[in-house]
């Protein structure tokens, strides 16, 4: 446990600068933004490609990565039918399914384990959006088809083309594209030269840590904004609705986890990636979770509290998972 915590305290000490940083509006909203940006179009994909580059496949074990998405998949597509095909439905059933794992999760499985941890939630993650965002961006467009077709003067939208717009969308995106492309490139047996290979070094190590100080900004926003269980001054409800935000990270942060443990626990997964697995699972809600709710317009109050509320529980979660997880497998 104590490596746990080791890792967990750089996490925390990163998101109060942020926190900071956001509480003395040393960066506008503009500014998180454009960071926002340069972070997920220049810096990840610059460590994702370098470090999947680098990867044997042939030494590689797939298996918990296997078990992880489709355990997740199964997860997402239970909740969407409890809250039914909508975008409302799919929102939170989304919020409840998809980690941090890139902004935190790469992170502290770096601080905590090392290269071979960072193997294991780098393949996670080279997969995790194009699998798990390919599958919401399908639903999404599926129940918003539906719901513009209930309107009056609708037209109901084609499965084909729903489908088309769902996989162009998730393949470009800024983590699964460059992540494919290093694996493919790790399968040509090449190696970058250093006049490449330094540069990206450079840009990658450089994504954690101002990845951790955008979500102390975004949590300081949040919570900046007065207090969101009130009414407003006109008689209307609360900004946020907190039996959804409270179910959001419960699933989440709890819920999600369980069932990891239950399928690593039942394949009899080793330690290391088993753990990796859990880490991931324990990871607070996913950023792309509050892109989708800004895309479609919905719920964006209770999955933007749902995120800084779920990052602060994992304080307490993640320890609390993991010393289960060593009770249940020794």
């Amino acid at each position: 446990m104590p490596v746990i915590f080791n890792a967990l305290l750089p996490v925390i000490f990163m998101i109060a600068c942020g926190y900071l940083a956001g509480k003395m509006r040393w960066v506008s909203d503009q500014g998180l933004k454009d960071i926002s940006k340069l972070a997920f179009n220049l810096l990840g994909p610059a460590l994702l490609f370098r470090t999947l580059g680098k990867v044997h496949l042939d030494e590689l074990d797939l298996s918990p990565v296997m078990m992880y998405h489709v355990l997740t998949l199964l997860w997402f597509t239970a909740w969407v039918m409890v809250y039914g095909l909508t975008q409302h439905g799919c929102m939170r059933a989304l919020g409840g399914t998809y980690s941090n794992a890139v902004m935190i999760g790469i992170p502290m499985v770096s601080l905590a384990y090392g290269t071979q941890g960072l193997v294991y939630i780098l393949t996670l993650v080279s997969v995790h959006a194009l699998i798990i965002l390919t599958y919401a961006t399908l639903l999404f467009e599926i129940a918003s088809a539906r719901e513009a077709g209930r309107m009056p003067g609708g037209q109901v939208q084609s499965l084909r083309k729903t489908v088309l717009k769902a996989a162009k969308a998730a393949v470009l995106h800024p983590v699964s594209l460059p992540a494919f492309l290093g694996l493919m490139f790790s399968l040509t047996g090449l190696q970058l030269p250093e006049l490449i290979d330094k540069p990206l070094d450079w840009l990658g190590r450089s994504f954690s840590p101002l990845a951790l100080i955008m979500v102390g900004i975004q949590l300081q926003q949040v919570l900046g904004r007065g207090k969101p269980w009130q009414a407003q001054a006109d008689g209307a409800e609360p900004a946020v609705i907190w039996r959804e935000v409270f179910q959001i990270v419960a699933l989440k942060n709890v819920c999600h986890p369980l069932l990891i443990l239950a399928g690593g626990w039942a394949l009899g997964l080793p330690a290391l990636p088993m753990t990796v697995m859990m880490l991931t699972a324990c990871m607070p809600v996913g950023a792309n979770s509050y892109l989708f709710a800004s895309r479609y317009k919905v719920r964006e109050a209770e999955v933007s509290v749902s995120l800084s509320l779920s990052v602060v529980f994992a304080l307490v979660s993640v320890p609390t998972m993991l010393a289960l997880q060593h009770a249940v497998t020794g």
